[in-house]
């Protein structure tokens, strides 16, 4: 049976920097991956007016998904520069869990430096653990916990990680999707970033190639091992 990946993201181009690797090695291996991104990341320009921005970084994220080998995205169009969230927000994320009942699971982690970044790690991770019980009859569906919960890098790099996938072999899949966000990447070299913390991951952590590291929020050793070895 097809392990299933759902990957949360503030922003568009978010889950393709913190774990579009993996991802990628994960989608080699056969396994449904989706993509589900709060915001359409609208303010992400000091030029494009936010109504116009919008749709132009959904159709970027798609394009970047299929690049990934991610065969579902899914918007949840709150507004960008997230500061907190509602319980109708906590109640989205408990249907999406369940209804797509995944097995690993990403988001971001919990510490970054990014307030919109943390306050989209918290309501997802407590959306998890609500939507693991009977509570929240509203949301439908029956109760889903993931098997692995790992939280992602983006912004800054984690202090500390219990997790390091090598993504040599895939690093080009990640730069080619990430390149897909043509609205960010005109006035970022995030495909230099991306490279540099990469290959420095993949030094500092033993790994011999280029690496993405987690934050283990939900595992067993065994089970990291057969998943990501």
């Amino acid at each position: 049976m097809k392990k299933r990946v759902l990957a949360f993201g503030t922003h568009p181009d978010d889950i393709e920097i913190g774990c579009g690797g993996t991802e990628a090695l994960l989608a080699a291996k056969g396994c449904e991956i989706t993509h589900v991104i709060l915001t359409s990341g609208e303010a992400g320009s000091d030029k494009t007016p936010p109504w116009e921005m919008g749709p132009i970084r959904e159709k970027e994220a798609i394009e970047s998904a299929k690049a990934i080998g991610a065969c579902n995205v899914e918007f949840l169009r709150y507004p960008d520069g997230l500061t907190g969230f509602t319980r109708e927000m906590k109640v989205d994320i408990i249907r999406i869990v369940r209804r797509l009942r995944p097995d690993i699971l990403f988001t971001h982690e919990r510490n970054e430096c990014s307030l919109g970044h943390r306050v989209a790690s918290e309501l997802v991770l407590e959306a998890v653990q609500a939507g693991s019980g009977p509570w929240f009859q509203e949301a439908g569906g029956k109760p889903w916990s993931p098997e692995i919960i790992l939280g992602y890098e983006v912004w800054n790099p984690l202090g500390r990680y219990e997790l390091a996938v090598d993504i040599s072999s895939t690093l080009e899949t990640k730069i080619k999707a990430l390149a897909c966000h043509r609205s960010q990447t005109v006035s970022v070299r995030y495909d230099e970033a991306v490279r540099g913390l990469a290959r420095w991951r993949g030094v500092m952590s033993l790994s011999s190639g280029d690496a993405e590291v987690f934050e283990v929020i939900k595992a067993s050793q065994n089970l990291l091992f057969s998943q990501f070895s």
